[in-house]
């Protein structure tokens, strides 16, 4: 796989300058689609600006001065998801990867007791030998004997060991994320679902949109920060 990229043909979820300067870094495949993902090296160099080389990022991932989802990584080209955990050992700051409502992926900070844990949608459901199966959106796979979860729900899952803490139903009243589509960044109410699509009640006005590009975030208020 090559290292790089054109900047110009780099996903539009980067806020990077794109004339001027022809390459950029390329992550890794990860648990998301590349809509979704950004390299480590872009990260500490374009957001978090505590490097301005890729021979200091790699200094920095050495030192294990950064850890994604409280694990060391090894790799300037790691892939940093959406609903991603961020944290600086030694600043003792953490941070959340999230989706903006002009469609760009962004780390916001957070608290030491919120970067414990992630919100995971539901995206498939199977039985493996006797066992319920369940894909999450960023690949992580989890086996339950007996659940009653369904496709479209959420899961708050603890970091790093991947422990369900909380079941958020996709179901009418709920808060969700428009974390796809045009009103990509954006809150609301489920007013109503259909086949295919739901019905959002944001501040501004009322969507119909895809199914599919709604996340689950709470009920009555956000189970954890999601927003700017």
């Amino acid at each position: 796989m090559k290292r790089h990229l054109k900047r110009i043909n780099a996903q539009k979820t980067w806020k990077i300058q794109r004339r001027g300067i022809k390459f950029i870094t390329r992550s890794n495949p990860g648990g998301m689609s590349k809509y979704f993902t950004m390299p480590v090296s872009n990260l500490l160099k374009y957001e978090l600006k505590l490097a301005s080389t890729t021979k200091e990022v790699k200094y920095i991932i050495t030192n294990g001065d950064i850890l994604i989802n409280h694990k060391k990584i090894t790799d300037y080209k790691y892939p940093v998801c959406f609903t991603d955990i961020i944290s600086l050992p030694k600043t003792k700051e953490h941070y959340r990867m999230i989706i903006t409502t002009l469609g760009i992926l962004k780390p916001i900070p957070i608290t030491e007791a919120e970067s414990k844990i992630k919100i995971l949608k539901i995206i498939g459901k199977s039985y493996v030998k006797g066992r319920m199966q369940l894909n999450l959106m960023n690949g992580l796979n989890l086996f339950f004997e007996k659940q009653h979860y369904k496709v479209g729900d959420s899961l708050i899952v603890t970091v790093p060991d991947n422990i369900v803490k909380e079941h958020l139903p996709l179901e009418k009243g709920a808060l969700v994320l428009l974390y796809k589509g045009k009103h990509v960044g954006k809150t609301g109410i489920l007013q109503e679902i259909k086949e295919k699509s739901v019905i959002v009640k944001t501040n501004e006005d009322v969507y119909e949109t895809k199914k599919d590009y709604v996340l689950v975030v709470g009920k009555d208020k956000p189970e954890i920060k999601m927003t700017i």
